[in-house]
């Protein structure tokens, strides 16, 4: 059984890779995939997970950390609205991993110095069916304007959730595009009607399957 349902797991990803999907807003924009709406990801939060967030210390302003925590927001509101029941609350500073479960540590370090990217979510640990226990989100020590960290802040906390990179797709469709500057906030600033359809559908699969016993939604 448990094989069967990683199958059907992995033929519902491919699926939304490529099927177009439509909002269930009042203007119907139809969705689709790499062109206005993201694909989904390998990985995200369980069900109903309560994650807590910790910022590395001594690395934020008082306005970087406050665009930081709206990030945090705009997605917790939209936790029953997608089914996934996910929430972020800000736990306080730590000057490493603190080691628990559904945490989400946030940091800076030299992220363009090795890569071509302004940040990076990690999944550092994991299920083998690709749900998160432990991650960070790194964003680029010369990321300074407190706009842009939310806007990369909202587009990170999107992998946690499910969601893919878009480099294909316009700046102004979803929140998973790809970013031309290090401190200058682009095109939409909270998750558009798009990106919460796929995070919905992601979610719909994983409880599905969590009836089965084959993931751990388990909520601390």
């Amino acid at each position: 059984m448990v094989a069967l349902m990683k199958i059907r797991l992995a033929a519902f990803i491919t699926i939304l890779l490529v099927a177009p999907i439509v909002t269930g807003q009042d203007n119907i924009e139809v969705c689709e995939t790499n062109r206005n709406s993201p694909p989904a990801g390998v990985f995200s939060w369980s069900p109903d997970a309560k994650v807590k967030v910790y910022f590395q210390r001594g690395t934020f302003a008082q306005e970087q950390r406050a665009a930081l925590l709206e990030a945090m927001d705009l997605w917790t509101k939209t936790a029953h609205q997608t089914a996934a029941g996910v929430t972020f609350t800000f736990e306080g500073e730590v000057d490493g991993s603190p080691g628990c479960r559904n945490c989400l540590i946030v940091s800076k370090q030299s992220v363009r110095k090795y890569n071509k990217y302004f940040a990076f979510f990690a999944p550092v640990q994991r299920t083998d069916d690709g749900g998160l226990i432990t991650a960070w989100i790194v964003f680029d020590e010369a990321t300074v304007s407190p706009q842009a960290l939310q806007l990369f802040m909202i587009h990170e906390l999107g992998h946690g959730l499910g969601l893919g990179d878009c480099p294909s797709c316009k700046k102004r469709h979803t929140v998973m595009r790809s970013f031309r500057r290090i401190n200058k906030a682009e095109g939409v600033i909270e998750p558009s009607g798009c990106d919460l359809d796929v995070v919905r559908q992601v979610y719909e699969l994983r409880r599905r399957v969590a009836t089965n016993g084959d993931f751990d939604a388990a909520r601390d």
